[in-house]
């Protein structure tokens, strides 16, 4: 137990401070060791300066069953991006929270046919969760 607390405050450390392929790698490695700790700083690393990074820790938290992402996550809808818009939808449709239905229906117009395509994907997802 104690190792996986310094792993985990290691790969938090990392994802704060670290180069922007190191803050990848730590995001990535936070989804593997699927602690609860990691939601809140994968929050924080939503607002990264590197779209590497921002995707990382979307796709991230997607694999956490923890609508608490839901907001920011759905601000990534809206981001420059494709790939981070991608994951944002994708993480959304796994977390099937419904107060991203509205901001995934837009998503369905976006500029890129992947991002239109998970979104659409994304609403059948939460629809079948919420019945």
């Amino acid at each position: 137990m104690a190792e996986e607390m310094k792993r985990i405050d290691f790969l938090v450390k990392e994802l704060e401070n670290g180069e922007w392929n190191d803050r990848e790698d730590a995001a990535e490695l936070l989804a593997e060791v699927g602690d609860p700790r990691a939601i809140d700083p994968l929050i924080k690393a939503l607002e990264d300066e590197d779209f590497h990074v921002r995707e990382a820790a979307a796709l991230a938290l997607g694999t956490f069953d923890d609508s608490k992402a839901t907001p920011n996550l759905i601000k990534l809808l809206k981001d420059e991006s494709p790939g981070v818009r991608y994951a944002g939808a994708l993480s959304l449709s796994l977390i099937g929270d419904e107060r991203a239905l509205e901001e995934l229906e837009n998503s369905k117009d976006d500029e890129n046919e992947v991002v239109q395509k998970v979104a659409r994907l994304a609403i059948s997802e939460i629809i079948k969760k919420s019945n």
